[in-house]
């Protein structure tokens, strides 16, 4: 913040006032000059993501309309967004923490992070401990969202990952809902990105970058509609994540999901679907819409557990939609990876 916004500040305030507000102080009162640093970075930060929610769905939004009118992106009602928003705008406040913490700890000299890539020891050691960088976090977040959210019985309840789990059809799923989780679910998902750089000398820069990236690309894999080349993890096997609840765990590639045996992908007919070419089955469309209705009444985690977490279908004789653990179907494990596209 310091440097971002002190020349700035120090044209309208006296210096020493800005390095105190903005934490930079190592004086006597040093602690009351962190905290001070710590809330107006928390502003500055919940400000800009209050902003970018503000834009840049709503520009995803219209251009998916006027791309592909059919697709089922773009058949998200508009009460279920105003949904997503309010979910979202709630969770704000603890979201704002992660780049927050990043920028403390790098102040604080508590980071490995360098300030550049000379700091670093060259270009070589900084791509090296970059690489290092993005899969410890692929790593870590894998292990929170599989294990934590998904399987553990103190993780499901403290981490409420459920609630981001209502929006499970594909005309439910759209950039609106890629911040809609429960406030500790997102920022658990979001943490690592900040804990790494306190064991990886990484440049600072980068993992700047990479929390930004992170932000537009949980906007991009709630948006089905560009599917992007294996390993990477893009929106097609985001959405079977949601449709399907127990494969596709990982952050940005296959990686871990390939590891554990939890991957799986979409089929062939996954583009023509995504985009509207081929219908949506009339079965998910009337789920999706009772689905949809138990939400705007705030019943949507509870009516949950009257479908199929596995994903493979409606059966009536056994509906249970619990996040509980189910084996993998073989089938989905074994199916070849397309060209692109949803399931």
């Amino acid at each position: 913040m310091l440097i971002l916004l002190g020349p700035l500040l120090e044209r309208l305030f006296d210096a020493q006032t800005v390095e105190f507000v903005l934490g930079g102080h190592r004086g006597e009162n040093w602690l009351l000059s962190d905290v001070c640093g710590l809330l107006s970075c928390w502003a500055v930060f919940l400000t800009a993501l209050f902003g970018f929610y503000m834009v840049v769905p709503p520009l995803i939004d219209a251009w998916a309309k006027r791309r592909y009118p059919e697709s089922p992106t773009s058949k998200v009602t508009a009460p279920l967004i105003a949904n997503m928003k309010e979910v979202a705008q709630h969770a704000f406040p603890l979201y704002a923490t992660m780049p927050v913490l990043t920028d403390f700890f790098q102040k604080k000299g508590w980071a490995a992070t360098c300030d550049g890539i000379d700091d670093c020891g060259g270009v070589g050691p900084a791509v090296f401990w970059s690489v290092v960088f993005f899969f410890s976090v692929e790593v870590i977040i894998f292990i929170d969202h599989y294990y934590l959210l998904h399987k553990w019985e103190i993780g499901k309840r403290i981490g409420q990952h459920a609630y981001h789990h209502v929006y499970k059809y594909a005309d439910q799923l759209n950039a609106w809902s890629g911040y809609s989780f429960a406030p500790q679910d997102g920022w658990s998902q979001g943490m690592p990105l900040a804990l790494c750089t306190l064991f990886i000398p990484v440049p600072i820069a980068f993992v700047f970058s990479l929390e930004i990236l992170t932000g537009l690309w949980t906007l991009y894999i709630h948006t089905d509609l560009f599917p992007l080349p294996w390993p990477l993890m893009g929106c097609d096997y985001h959405y079977i994540h949601h449709r399907y609840n127990w494969y596709n765990f990982g952050f940005m590639t296959v990686t871990m999901d390939t590891l554990f045996r939890t991957v799986k992908h979409p089929k062939d007919d996954a583009i023509p679907k995504s985009r509207g070419i081929l219908p949506m089955p009339e079965a998910e469309k009337r789920r999706s819409a009772e689905l949809t209705q138990a939400i705007l009444m705030k019943r949507g985690a509870q009516a949950l557990r009257s479908d199929d977490a596995a994903g493979e279908g409606p059966r009536p004789a056994e509906t249970d939609m619990s996040l509980e653990p189910r084996a993998p179907a073989a089938e989905g494990l074994m199916q070849r990876r397309p060209t692109a596209g949803a399931a």
